[in-house]
């Protein structure tokens, strides 16, 4: 009896929003006559951090300075419409919302600045909450002097308002065809898993984890690793403990209190190595694309994969549970041949898992 190590990986694609038509996110955002903007819009942070990511791209695509910007998305009678915080969706297509109707307040600001300036609006940029010109930086007006212009000389509240939508496309019913893409942007991550087996209690213990993400862009690289690890951890406990209807030795034997569902702690999380790249996306806010619900997918199955290199058995049931593990090792078969065919593992062939039973692949020796 002894203890194992194996490593395995699993590489993963996530699409963004919706597969198709509408899922819609709005915003509406103005501009006060002291200089603050007001941004509303229904994309809710249930934590993931969509409130603070909105606000920095708000910042950015209008040229002031984070602290400028107050993000009000609280109020479901008066936010704008938004599909949801679900399908990993909050910063791609809620940050896509938020900021075209930024980049429409921004039109509206340089259109005021250049009556005040008198110079031509394709002529002025804003940075640090100042219009400049371009080429001569000391002719310029801050915004708080824009937007007092607009409301006391010109009786104008700067706004915009702006909605990302999918188009519409028709579908094929017969054969499930589409006119266009189906998804928005499709984000990429691997994991590689290194676990340590006891052969002997069927324990497994994940020693560490190098989890790389294409991200699109980084907005908020803290909470971007933030998500990774958080979703190490639910990974974790998938692949391992976490069965939310257990089936062993029979369903009455599920724990009757929530202390009794077994999901992993801080203790338990191994020694994460994480790498974030870039890889911008054309049509997600400043190239962003998903990162939510990807960071649980891949290691599972890189932990599985993990498990067969350090002792030679597929658990093809998640969580690999200790008697799971024990299980496949005690059913654990040498290879056998079948006229020119071998057999590794019984469970896991296509004569096992087909519907027919096989009947297409006929034993030959020929």
């Amino acid at each position: 009896m002894a203890k194992h190590r194996g490593r395995g990986f699993a590489t993963i694609e996530y699409p963004t929003g919706m597969n198709q038509n509408g899922d819609p996110s709005q915003a509406w955002i103005k501009l006060k006559p002291d200089g603050r903007v007001d941004v509303f819009a229904g994309t809710v942070d249930i934590g993931q951090g969509s409130k603070t990511v909105h606000t920095q791209i708000v910042a950015e695509a209008l040229g002031v300075p984070y602290d400028w910007v107050t993000m009000d998305n609280s109020n479901t009678d008066s936010s704008p419409v938004c599909t949801g915080t679900f399908a990993s969706r909050g910063t791609f297509i809620g940050g896509n919302a938020v900021r075209l109707a930024a980049e429409r307040v921004r039109e509206r600001i340089l259109d005021i600045a250049s009556k005040e300036l008198e110079i031509d609006p394709s002529d002025l940029e804003i940075e640090e909450g100042e219009v400049i010109a371009r080429g001569a930086p000391q002719k310029k007006i801050s915004i708080p002097d824009v937007a007092g212009a607009a409301t006391y000389s010109y009786g104008e509240l700067i706004s915009g308002s702006s909605t990302a939508l999918k188009p519409y496309a028709n579908v094929d019913d017969a054969t499930g065809k589409v006119e266009i893409e189906p998804h928005s942007a499709i984000s990429y991550a691997a994991c590689v898993a290194e676990v340590e087996v006891d052969d002997e209690t069927g324990q497994v213990l994940v020693l560490k984890m190098v989890q790389v993400y294409d991200v699109g862009r980084a907005i908020n690289p803290t909470l971007v690793e933030g998500q990774i690890e958080g979703g190490a951890i639910m990974g974790l406990g998938l692949g391992l403990t976490e069965e939310s209807y257990p089936r062993y030795p029979s369903t009455e034997h599920r724990g009757g209190e929530f202390g009794s569902y077994l999901a992993p702690a801080i203790e338990d999380l191994p020694e994460l190595d994480n790498v974030i790249i870039e890889n911008p996306s054309s049509d997600g806010p400043f190239g962003a694309k998903a990162i939510g619900e990807m960071a649980n997918n891949a290691q599972p199955p890189a932990i599985a994969n993990a498990i067969h290199d350090a002792v030679g058995v597929w658990v093809t049931e998640m969580p690999a549970t200790p008697e799971r593990v024990l299980k496949a090792l005690e059913a654990k078969k040498e290879p056998r041949r079948e006229g020119k065919r071998v057999i590794f593992d019984e469970d896991l062939s296509v004569r096992a898992v087909s519907s027919d039973g096989g009947k297409g692949f006929l034993d030959t020796d020929d």
